[in-house]
């Protein structure tokens, strides 16, 4: 066999296995990408859950003011001794208690405590937040967004009677959630994408990324406010899956946090690479087969000197 028929032989051969081989190889990249988003859905599933749960026993354990509203401490005593009692609550907790307010059943404040310096009492009577609560038809609490501050949750709680019933008036307290944000910042410290969390409104309160640190009040990407509006209108407390947004394709993942209208959400670019390890592994794979595959045509090309030629000699 002169030296030309030798490489056309070779790469006959090579070509002969290779092309199925690269076929099927496509087919298992593909295959291997798609394990690679089942299992990043996973655990953004789990990542998000968990910080729902802790988020919700914060909120619970630092935001929760109805024990406040309804001890006798704070119902037995008026003017200055409620004024007191309250200051004593934002010096318990100065990193979550910034203000204090009592209104009077028309939604007016009648004392204030907490403020930096005085300010005019305000009239909250034709707030959503007031209405809310006088009503009690949902929970009455809103989230604030300063320019220079961190979030801060507003929440009304009656200070006498049920929730539905005319109240003798108010306790109102504004408290900063820069340490819950903090934690679940936090948390995703290790996503691929941005872990946040977003109020009743699509508003991000907090995130990894600290987008709603340069822009407070910044909306949350559209596909995390398609699947959290997706989720609600099912009754849901968890979703989890791909959308595509804007020519691109996003893995997503919600999980409600308990007792409110807030979500933890994980978004991620589906393009980028999820688990770089899988991919380096599947890539061994295929340049090792294709290694095989040369070496094995170089052994043909032995093989059929030895066996064929001596037969046409």
């Amino acid at each position: 066999m002169d030296g030309n028929n030798k490489y056309k032989f070779l790469a006959a051969v090579s070509f002969m296995f290779l092309l199925p081989f690269l076929i099927l190889s496509g087919h298992f990249f593909s295959g291997n990408r798609e394990l690679e988003k089942r299992d990043a859905l996973s655990y953004m599933e789990f990542r998000t859950r968990t910080a729902a749960n802790i988020a919700s026993d914060l909120l619970t354990l630092n935001y929760d003011i109805s024990k406040l509203a309804a001890s006798p401490e704070l119902l037995g005593v008026s003017g200055a001794a409620r004024k007191k009692l309250l200051e004593e609550k934002i010096r318990e907790k100065p990193s979550i208690y910034s203000e204090f307010s009592i209104l009077n059943a028309a939604g007016k404040e009648v004392l204030k405590t907490g403020s930096p310096a005085p300010k005019e009492l305000k009239d909250y009577s034709k707030t959503e937040l007031f209405r809310s609560a006088v009503s009690g038809t949902g929970p009455a609490g809103a989230v604030e967004y300063g320019e220079y501050t961190p979030p801060a949750l507003v929440l009304a709680e009656p200070l006498a009677g049920r929730r539905g019933s005319r109240a003798d008036g108010f306790l109102l307290a504004r408290m900063s959630l820069a340490y819950l944000g903090e934690v679940v910042r936090a948390m995703g410290r290790n996503s691929s994408g941005d872990l946040g969390f977003m109020d009743a409104g699509g508003q991000v309160i907090g995130d990894s990324l600290g987008r709603s640190i340069i822009t407070p009040g910044i909306r949350a990407p559209a596909e995390v406010l398609r699947a959290a509006e997706a989720a609600s209108a099912r009754g849901l407390d968890s979703f989890k899956g791909e959308l595509p947004s804007g020519g691109r394709s996003s893995l997503v993942s919600l999980a409600n946090i308990s007792g409110t209208r807030w979500w933890v959400f994980e978004v991620v670019d589906a393009s980028a690479p999820l688990d770089y390890s899988a991919a380096l592994w599947a890539g061994r794979v295929v340049l090792t087969g294709v290694f095989l595959i040369l070496i094995f045509s170089f052994i043909s090309y032995k093989l059929a000197l030895l066996w064929l030629t001596k037969d046409f000699v």
